[in-house]
Parts: C-alpha cells; sequence; structure tokens
C-alpha cells in the first residue's frame, strides 16, 4: 500500500541553490513530484518555511554534550535528526586501537548499525596525518599494514571515509589497494 502526501507552499531549496515556492509529493518517503497544486490525501502547509532535503553530516565529534566517541549512538541520532541531519557518519580521532574500540563498541550496540539506519558508517580522521589538526600528534601513526587491518576489521565494513594524507609514505598504495 502506497502512501502519499504533499507538503503545499514552502520554500524548496533546489539542486541549483534556488529558493522556490513550491508544492513537493511525497511518495512511500521520496519525492516524487514537484510543482503547482499538487494534491494528496495528506497535506502540510508550508507557508513561510523552508522545505530541504535531509541533511547529511560527514564529520561528527559531538552535539552539545554527547559525543560520537563515547555516548551512545540512539541518543547522537536522535539529535542529529532534530538539527535537520538524515543521515551521519559518526568521526573518530584518537590512537588506533581507541578508535577501534569505539568502532566495536557502537557496532554490537547497534546491532550492526542496523537499528539506527541513519548512519551512513564511520570515519576516521587519525592515524594517517601528516599534520593532526584539532586532534593530538600523539594520536598519528605512519601508514601501516596491521594497523589497516585492525582498523578495517573494526570497521566491519562500516568504515566509509577515512581521512589520509597523500603526501606520507605509503599513502598511494593504501588507497590504491584492491
Amino acid at each position: 500500500m502506497s502512501s502519499e502526501s504533499v507538503i503545499r507552499n514552502g520554500r524548496v531549496l533546489l539542486p541549483d541553490g534556488k529558493l522556490v515556492v513550491l508544492d513537493v509529493m511525497i511518495r512511500d518517503g521520496r519525492i516524487a513530484a514537484m510543482g503547482e497544486e499538487l494534491r494528496a490525501q495528506s497535506e502540510v502547509d508550508a507557508s513561510d518555511c523552508y522545505v530541504l532535503p535531509g541533511l547529511i553530516d560527514i564529520h561528527t565529534h559531538g552535539i552539545g554534550c554527547q559525543s560520537a566517541s563515547l555516548g551512545t549512538l540512539a541518543e547522537y541520532a536522535a539529535l542529529e535528526a532534530s538539527r535537520g541531519a538524515t543521515t551521519f557518519y559518526p568521526t573518530f580521532f584518537g590512537p588506533p586501537e581507541e578508535s577501534a574500540e569505539h568502532m566495536r563498541r557502537h557496532r554490537r550496540e547497534t546491532d550492526e548499525l542496523r537499528q539506527l539506519p541513519q548512519i551512513g558508517g564511520f570515519r576516521l580522521e587519525s592515524p594517517y596525518l601528516s599534520f593532526p589538526g584539532g586532534g593530538l600528534s600523539k594520536d598519528l601513526a605512519p601508514i601501516a599494514e596491521q594497523t589497516t587491518s585492525m582498523l578495517q576489521e573494526a570497521g566491519g565494513g562500516h568504515l566509509k571515509i577515512w581521512d589520509v594524507s597523500p603526501e606520507l609514505p605509503g599513502a598511494l598504495e593504501l588507497v590504491y589497494a584492491k
């Protein structure tokens, strides 16, 4: 059974960055049409409101007092959603063993992330950087097969973004490894 609703008269953000007043039809959780005077059994008047696509947070360590590393991802997902993010990538910067443990714990607590479909995967900012930025130099390490394998295993296939400084020895081999 199909569900359908229309968001009417909202200021819709288009892919080209323009804001225009339009109706948006949502069918089975996806945008099905945009235009004027669209109709559905369920309608919401969004006059004087913005209608935006779900936002994707690809770099998030914490929100308020909630930490992506130390807190629960269920609480974190609720905070992300309250700010408009429909997908997010918990981001870790720390010693390799610590980042690995965060990923393992989050996987255990969320049934391999299945309980929180808004998690797109994990992001690592360390240890393969030449400069720590906002992190600590002690958390950086040279590129090593053993460290790489340990982190990939800890991510369980959910490690989707990994920051690597391309000038480091072994970086190109790591990035282009099959």
